[in-house]
């Protein structure tokens, strides 16, 4: 029991209570393709950030029964203090945020315990709008994080198909790398679950990273803060992208003030208030994004797209 605002079983109890949906006294999924649930035993991250003049909060479920190498990296280090101060230094819109790098340019960071962190990649957590999950350069994971922004749906069926048209009627003119690029991203369309078909067709995400990242987290509760952070105006500065042509660094200073982590206590049933949270959905109106291609050799995730 970790937040200030958890620090009294009360306090805990309260925000259990209005954040629970829930069918009984604890949350069971072990994943963010399932309907995100948050109830006792659950361990929460909050992210305070700000932009400018303004403060907002992210709050997050963490999932260290997929990732409990990861969660507990994160953990440590927002508990020491690491992510007090530290940038999000990265903007792609349609795509992610990145923060926690050392030197606030993408480079550098640390792991708590100064150990090497594999990674922990699961069929059951995908590369959501709101999902949390490792940045990884040549060293492996560190403290860097990535957070999705992207909420246009995203429709596996369709690509699957436009994919499967293209390479017949193109396969004579693509190299034999081209070629594997693409057959290699069909039989990734192709093996995807209908359970998390539907949920990128409803949520959106960036499918093009799903399964090559540790995501150990999703996003509950201020992804109206989330996006406020996608819309800041962007500019050269970011070694790596500027390479690819990508503007991606803030024009205005984006600080992480604060991660504060809590656990939410175990309680009875009789104790216990469930309340239904609002759902993770886009919003109708969100414009398709442009096809924007991205090839990270350092701590990012890789945006390589296949349309």
């Amino acid at each position: 029991m970790r937040f200030r605002f958890l620090c009294k079983a009360a306090a805990a109890i309260t925000l259990a209570t209005a954040m629970v949906m829930a069918s009984g006294c604890s949350s069971q999924e072990e994943d963010n393709t399932a309907e995100i649930t948050v109830g006792p035993g659950d361990t929460l991250a909050e992210m305070t950030i700000q932009i400018g003049e303004e403060t907002g909060k992210i709050r997050f479920k963490l999932f260290p029964e997929v990732a409990p190498k990861g969660v507990d990296n994160f953990v440590k280090l927002a508990e020491n203090g690491y992510y007090n101060g530290k940038t999000i230094h990265r903007v792609i819109k349609d795509f992610m945020i990145q923060g926690g790098s050392l030197r606030g340019n993408g480079t550098g960071g640390t792991t708590a315990d100064k150990t090497e962190i594999p990674r922990e990649t699961n069929d059951r957590m995908r590369a959501y709008y709101g999902a949390l999950g490792y940045a990884e350069s040549s060293d492996g994971i560190n403290s860097q994080f990535f957070i999705i922004n992207n909420k246009t749906p995203f429709d596996i069926a369709k690509t699957a198909k436009n994919i499967s048209s293209d390479l017949d009627e193109y396969k004579d003119r693509l190299t034999e790398e081209d070629k594997k690029t693409y057959t290699d991203y069909l039989a990734k369309l192709n093996a995807t679950p209908e359970d998390v078909r539907a949920k990128y067709l409803s949520n959106g995400g960036a499918f093009s990273i799903d399964g090559n990242y540790t995501i150990f987290g999703q996003a509950i509760e201020g992804l109206d803060f989330l996006d406020k952070i996608s819309q800041v105006e962007v500019s050269s500065g970011n070694p790596i992208d500027d390479e690819q042509g990508i503007a991606s660094k803030p024009a205005v200073s984006v600080i992480i003030k604060k991660i504060e982590i809590a656990t939410i206590p175990t309680i009875t049933e009789t104790e216990a208030t469930t309340t239904t949270r609002k759902s993770i959905r886009p919003s109708a109106t969100t414009p398709a994004p442009s096809d924007t291609t991205v090839t990270e050799a350092t701590t990012s995730p890789d945006t390589a797209k296949v349309q």
